[in-house]
């Protein structure tokens, strides 16, 4: 029987595709995954307001109570020598990439216009086959119409695929 079919452009022996789970979040689950017959895998997302707040994190640690021990911030690399960011999602991306013979979907969950496009390149520039958007906003005020918030969403959309 041909299972095959077409999904985001890619070409898949089958429509199974593994998303956010315990089994894709290491390197031998993507690949226990692909040996079970996965035509392609969807990483855990990439959250935007994580890697937000450890930027937060580190430049509130690295200037906290430097004032009272002035000599002791010469010990410490500036702020901006500190990798802080995507990086470890990325280098899991290249080596998902690299190890598997399927489509590789990165997730990113953003929260910022700027945000959305800005990491969306970076996911296309590690490899990633496709991109899932995690679109999510609690849409709790009632003064808001619905078509409002749709229209938000469709933005962003066209705002990455730009």
């Amino acid at each position: 029987m041909d299972l095959s079919t077409a999904y985001l452009g890619l070409m898949l022996e089958n429509p199974l595709i593994p998303s956010a789970s315990p089994a894709t979040e290491s390197l031998d689950g993507l690949k226990r995954l692909e040996d079970a017959g996965a035509a392609a895998v969807v990483l855990p997302s990439l959250f935007e307001e994580q890697i937000h707040a450890e930027e937060r994190s580190l430049r509130h640690w690295l200037s906290h109570g430097v004032e009272s021990y002035a000599e002791s911030i010469t010990y410490l690399p500036e702020p901006g020598t500190f990798s802080v960011g995507p990086d470890a999602y990325l280098e899991r991306l290249r080596k998902a990439k690299e190890s598997l013979g399927i489509p590789v979907i990165a997730s990113l969950n953003g929260e910022t216009p700027g945000g959305w496009t800005a990491y969306a390149q970076t996911l296309a520039q590690a490899g990633a086959d496709a991109l899932e958007l995690n679109i999510y906003r609690v849409a709790a005020d009632p003064e808001v119409a619905g078509e409002r918030v749709e229209e938000e969403a469709l933005a962003i959309v066209r705002e990455v695929r730009g």
